[in-house]
C-alpha cells in the first residue's frame, strides 16, 4: 500500500508566503478576498486570492477561465511565478511593435495640437514634415493622414483606449 506524499515529501510543491513578499501593497476587499500588490524588479504584479491568505508559506492553485484573454493571464502566471523562483521574467510578448508605438506618439501629439487650436496643415508641418503652398496642401496625402491621427486620437479619448490594454488580442471584430 503506497503512503500519501504530503507537500513536504513532493519536489514539485513550491509554498509561498504572500504576506511576506518585499515591497508588498495589499489590503482587504468587500468580505475576506484579498489583493496583492507586488513589485518585483522593473515589473508590478497583482494577485486576487478569494480568502486571507495564512501567515507563514502556503501552496496555491491557480484558475484560468478561458476565455480570450487566457494567452495575456497565462503569460502574466508565467512571469509572476518566474519573479517568484528569482528567474528572469523574460520580455513581455504583447508589447507594441516600434513602428505602432511611434504611430501613438504621432496620434497623442496629433490629438493635443488639435485641442490646443493648431490647423491640420499645422500639424502636418510640426509632425510630418510638410512644407509647400497651398496647392500642394490640398493633394499631399499627409492631409488625410494627419486627419486620421487626429481621429484616431478621438476614438481612443471616447473609450478606445482599452482596446490598447489587451494587445494583440481584438475583442471586437469589425
Amino acid at each position: 500500500m503506497r503512503e500519501a506524499l504530503t507537500d513536504a515529501d513532493n519536489p514539485t510543491v513550491m509554498p509561498i508566503n504572500l504576506a511576506e513578499l518585499p515591497d508588498l501593497a495589499s489590503r482587504l476587499d468587500d468580505g475576506d478576498a484579498w489583493h496583492g500588490f507586488w513589485r518585483s524588479g522593473t515589473s508590478a504584479h497583482q494577485v486576487w486570492v478569494s480568502t486571507h491568505p495564512p501567515n507563514g508559506p502556503a501552496s496555491y492553485v491557480v484558475i484560468l477561465p478561458l476565455d480570450k484573454f487566457l494567452e495575456l493571464r497565462a503569460e502574466a502566471l508565467l512571469r509572476l511565478w518566474r519573479a517568484l523562483v528569482g528567474r528572469p521574467e523574460g520580455r513581455w510578448a504583447h508589447d507594441f511593435p516600434k513602428q505602432t508605438r511611434d504611430r501613438h506618439i504621432l496620434i497623442l501629439r496629433a490629438l493635443d495640437g488639435r485641442v490646443e487650436g493648431a490647423s491640420y496643415r499645422k500639424l502636418a508641418e510640426v509632425l510630418l514634415g510638410f512644407r509647400g503652398r497651398k496647392a500642394d496642401w490640398d493633394s499631399d496625402p499627409r492631409k488625410n493622414q494627419v486627419r486620421r491621427l487626429v481621429a484616431d486620437g478621438r476614438y481612443y479619448v471616447r473609450g478606445g483606449y482599452r482596446d490598447l490594454l489587451y494587445y494583440p488580442i481584438r475583442l471586437y471584430f469589425e
